[in-house]
């Protein structure tokens, strides 16, 4: 009996341990459709393919999006999960389903665009008095 007992407590071990990434992993991909990160993942995927002047109606290109989105979401769970559990995740898709969660995710980008600008002029500022100071 006891030859048995590790193989299965093994077994259990393993089968829990990806039963909880699987269950992270669908909730983080919740959590970026959300915030409508997920689908820039495909919108920048897509402008890959055309930039490369690859057919992207072709269905091999379609599975290979697919593969590599889900092969991304693979790399970034890890990552996520050093920051937030599953329940702060779910907690978090919670926010985003409100009127201002709502606003923030549609908003962001525009921001994040915006202030990329402020910050370029900015370090062109910060350039031009370091370039000041050197040359007195």
């Amino acid at each position: 009996m006891k030859k048995y007992f590790i193989p299965i407590l093994l077994s259990f071990c393993f089968h829990t341990n990806f039963s909880q990434t699987d269950s992270y992993k669908t909730t983080l991909v919740e959590f970026m459709k959300v915030q409508g990160d997920y689908e820039t993942l495909y919108s920048t995927f897509d402008q890959m393919v055309l930039m490369m002047g690859v057919d992207s109606s072709n269905e091999t290109y379609k599975d290979l999006r697919q593969e590599m989105i889900a092969n991304l979401i693979d790399k970034m769970v890890p990552l996520y999960k050093k920051y937030y559990s599953e329940d702060e995740l779910r907690e978090a898709i919670k926010l985003f389903q409100t009127p201002i969660g709502q606003k923030i995710a549609e908003s962001k980008s525009l921001i994040l665009n915006e202030s990329m600008q402020l910050s370029m002029q900015w370090g062109m500022e910060i350039s031009g008095k370091l370039q000041e100071m050197i040359n007195r």
